[in-house]
């Protein structure tokens, strides 16, 4: 398998995983620890986006 895309897998996966715990500590009024795992969610959907792009240029 290409490097790249299994790398971007492994970060897609860590962003639902960071996103749901966006929506539990929500749902118990953690606010503060919610927004912290929502913008780290948000860091590695990008670089997971940036690692699928680059999946694409591999041969």
């Amino acid at each position: 398998m290409k490097k790249n895309f299994v790398i971007a897998l492994v970060l897609t996966i860590l962003c639902f995983i960071l996103l749901g715990g966006a929506i539990l500590l929500e749902i118990k009024e953690q606010e503060q620890y919610c927004m912290y795992a929502g913008m780290a969610s948000t860091l590695v959907a990008f670089f997971a986006v940036l690692f699928g792009i680059n999946s694409w240029k591999e041969k």
